[in-house]
């Protein structure tokens, strides 16, 4: 049944130290026994993110494992740090399930239990954003993303749905394992495919603190995940080209129309500069695209790990307070 379902939640942290205390807080309180375990990854924070954390591994009954990286790796990296120590915690306590969610509170912790109530013949359920409390750039250009995303993907990636879900462990065990080296988690969540639900659930404002993604991070990551998952990029292309040479067919057939007139055209070269630049600017476009698929190619087939792990710390089960 549903209600014994149990999860070791995973949560990604960068400068959050004011949501800190309240998003243990909510997330113990909300889940009660369910909950298993939490794996807290701090992404290179240079606040008190890491020593407010340090504080709660001895004082929740829950096993705590703070995983710190060593340098700020990005958001979706973290997370999949993440979820690498969440399937092995899970191991250790028993846990059915993973559990996904940022820390800014944006995303209620009281809300797994509503997820894992719809859980009980799926592999992944995850949060769809019914109403957003974000700021007016999130809200305008979010939903047309996801939307563009979805109609231009490879396979179905759900509309509105970011990183809160919960994962069966052995799902979220694939989900590492297949992760490239600039990863989109949304995009690889659908991409493994099993039995996914989703869910409606509000997005709140932030609890505390500001955005620590800036504009051009939002830009960057809509570009990965175009690029991932979507045929857009090779649509353009293919569509830009194939109205240039509209344009120079029609262009043709009325030059040699014109010629076998005996019309006398203009000798100027405005028009011949006019071509030559929008031909140019199309070139550029297509390069820009090409170089930014190489790029993936070249970071994929490099050695290198998503990230790099500093340390893992959790207190002894002896030493947490009953």
């Amino acid at each position: 049944m549903a209600q014994d379902q149990s999860l070791v939640v995973v949560v990604p942290f960068f400068n959050e130290e004011e949501n800190i205390d309240n998003f243990f807080n909510r997330l113990v309180d909300g889940l009660g026994h369910r909950l298993k375990g939490i794996v807290a990854v701090d992404d290179g924070s240079t606040d008190q993110t890491v020593a407010l954390v340090q504080k709660h591994i001895n004082a929740l009954s829950v096993p705590i494992r703070l995983v710190r990286l060593s340098r700020n790796f990005g958001h979706q990296s973290a997370l999949l740090a993440g979820c690498e120590q969440g399937c092995r915690l899970a191991e250790e306590v028993g846990a059915d399930w993973i559990g996904t969610i940022d820390g800014d509170l944006q995303d209620r912790p009281e809300d797994f239990v509503s997820l894992l109530d719809v859980s009980d013949d799926q592999d992944v359920v995850y949060a769809v954003r019914a109403e957003r409390h974000d700021g007016w750039v999130m809200r305008v250009f979010a939903p047309k993303f996801y939307r563009l995303l979805s109609r231009t993907s490879h396979f179905p990636i759900p509309q509105n749905a970011g990183t809160f879900s919960v994962i069966r462990t052995p799902v979220a065990r694939q989900i590492v394992e297949c992760a490239d080296a600039d990863p989109y988690f949304p995009g690889l969540r659908a991409w493994v495919g099993y039995r996914q639900k989703g869910l409606l659930l509000d997005r709140q404002a932030r609890g505390g603190g500001t955005s620590k993604v800036a504009i051009h991070g939002l830009i960057r990551l809509s570009l990965r995940a175009l690029i991932l998952y979507s045929d857009l990029p090779s649509r353009v292309v293919v569509g830009a080209a194939g109205v240039l040479f509209a344009l120079l067919a029609v262009l043709a057939a009325v030059v040699l129309a014109l010629r076998l007139a005996g019309v006398i055209l203009p000798t100027g070269v405005t028009s011949i500069l006019l071509l030559e630049v929008f031909s140019l600017g199309l070139c550029a476009a297509f390069f820009s695209i090409l170089t930014l698929m190489l790029g993936r190619i070249k970071t994929n087939s490099s050695r290198q790990k998503h990230w790099v792990v500093m340390s893992v710390e959790q207190a002894d089960a002896g030493a947490r307070n009953p």
